[in-house]
């Protein structure tokens, strides 16, 4: 899926149906899992002249099913996003993630919030997670803030070597109804004396521009459609963003 990316993009692909289920009676568990391929990569180091320009591209891939006038498709849409500091001084250290956390947006009364990766081997991994997070750092000293009514749920996906998983997110609600929920993917940024996520898709600053899932959890198990990654059938989209670099 990620083949016919230039060699230096490098980020995660997912398939774009998520599994939902709730367990128990009040309060409620819903599980959610969902298809992911991960390809992490990184630069890093300490720059050896002045003007240095350090970069790395970033990308997201979807698998979407579709209808068209033939009948049903396969849709893959690929997003990269080029990152590039402004040029640095010498002696400036620097780390660009692709692998970021994944960061999740959900009911402020969510609780227990658990994840896992299993391997094709079928090996289970803990995945780290924060939560609840109101708000995370951004550059240039900004943050990024959960919508009222929300909390962040801050999934770290660094510890996983590449590989295909399945991903398993788990948390309890006081009662059964239907929630929106939103997803981020991030790259983590540290440069000099800056260290924070850089959105990568969508590419945001604020949470509304996040498009939201609307989840309704049910006693068997359902799946629900995620958002492509841009409109139309277009199969690759590319932004490019400078990064923020304190010294």
């Amino acid at each position: 899926m990620l083949g016919g990316l230039p060699v230096l993009a490098a980020g995660c692909a997912f398939e774009g149906q998520v599994a939902v289920q709730l367990l128990g009676g009040a309060p409620v568990t819903v599980k959610q899992s969902a298809k992911l391929e991960l390809d992490p990569h990184r630069v890093q180091g300490t720059t050896t002249h002045a003007g240095q320009v350090v970069k790395v591209n970033c990308s997201v891939t979807g698998t979407f099913d579709v209808r068209e006038a033939t009948g049903s498709a396969v849709l893959v849409q690929t997003y990269v996003v080029h990152l590039r500091t402004r040029p640095l001084r010498r002696g400036t250290p620097y780390q660009l993630d692709c692998a970021g956390p994944l960061l999740v947006q959900l009911p402020t009364d969510a609780s227990d919030v658990l994840a896992t990766a299993t391997s094709a081997a079928e090996s289970e991994l803990p995945i780290s997670v924060q939560a609840p997070i109101t708000a995370i750092p951004l550059a240039s000293g900004r943050r990024l803030r959960a919508e009222p009514g929300t909390q962040f749920a801050i999934l770290g996906s660094f510890a996983l070597s590449p590989g295909g998983y399945t991903v398993e997110l788990a948390f309890s609600l006081p009662d059964t109804r239907a929630f929106r929920e939103k997803v981020l993917y991030t790259a983590l940024i540290a440069c000099g004396r800056s260290k924070y996520l850089q959105p990568i898709r969508p590419l945001v600053t604020t949470m509304k521009q996040v498009p939201a899932l609307t989840i309704q959890p049910t006693a068997t198990e359902t799946t629900v459609t995620v958002p492509h990654l841009f409109g139309g059938i277009r199969s690759y989209g590319e932004a490019r963003r400078t990064l923020s670099c304190a010294r």
